[in-house]
């Protein structure tokens, strides 16, 4: 069953005009940030390498490094939730159309989705730290595996540090490092008390910190203590008369 079955594969490899197989898909040059992350990685997209059958379909196949993937398992499309098992699956299906001739460069990122949803059978989730291979295959209409091209090299993605591995330890620093950090602490508390001193000064000629005149209290009037002039040598009589009108 299996010898008959690689026969028919053999024979419907054969029977394709274009030869996919000297294709090595590649990490994409185009100076695009994220090349390669922690999750996903660019390839270059291929330019007038498929036909123009409408109804084929192009399928990436994403693999572990240590996956076996022979063409009898490539056959059978794989979603990414057998990933974990398998060790490769299926993504990013599109026409034969689709790959054009274009002078402008694209790019295909694997692992740019970060939720894959109930209805998004094939997903091109996010991937898990390690290094992956990727091929390109395709399929007819009646979803049989017709050619495809060669596995491009290892592609390791980026690891961050473990943060248990940073060393804080001040003597894990270099001298020079040492000197720089004292000199740059040094200035920083220069500014800020000059800051500071800036501050204090300037505050004098706010009006809410200008110091306020004391009201000075209005003087009360007091009594003048006049002296009492008598002229002695005019003699004050008794009785004062006053001359009378005669009418």
């Amino acid at each position: 069953m299996i010898i008959s079955i690689k026969l028919w594969l053999l024979v419907s490899l054969s029977s394709v005009a274009a030869d996919l197989t000297s294709y090595v898909p590649q990490l994409t040059n185009s100076p695009i940030p994220g090349r390669v992350t922690a999750s996903t990685f660019a390839l270059d997209q291929p330019q007038c390498l498929f036909g123009s059958n409408s109804s084929n379909t192009v399928w990436l196949v994403v693999a572990t490094s240590t996956a076996s993937v022979d063409n009898l398992l490539l056959q059978v499309i794989k979603s990414y939730s057998v990933f974990s098992r398998t060790g490769y699956y299926h993504t990013f299906e599109k026409p034969e159309t689709f790959y054009g001739c274009d002078s402008t460069p694209k790019y295909v990122r694997v692992g740019d989705d970060s939720v894959c949803s109930v209805t998004d059978t094939y997903c091109n989730k996010y991937l898990p730290q390690g290094i992956y291979k990727v091929k390109f295959v395709v399929f007819n209409n009646a979803s049989a595996l017709i050619d495809q091209t060669s596995w491009s090299g290892l592609i390791t993605l980026n690891a961050g540090m473990d943060p248990a591995r940073i060393d804080t330890w001040p003597g894990a620093r270099s001298g020079c490092m040492i000197v720089i950090t004292s000199i740059l602490s040094i200035l920083l508390a220069v500014v800020f008390a000059a800051l500071i001193g800036t501050f204090i000064i300037g505050s004098k000629n706010l009006p809410c910190f200008t110091p306020k005149t004391p009201n000075k209290p209005i003087p009360i009037p007091q009594e003048i203590d006049m002296k009492n002039y008598k002229t002695h040598h005019v003699p004050v009589p008794d009785t004062v008369f006053y001359d009378q009108p005669t009418h």
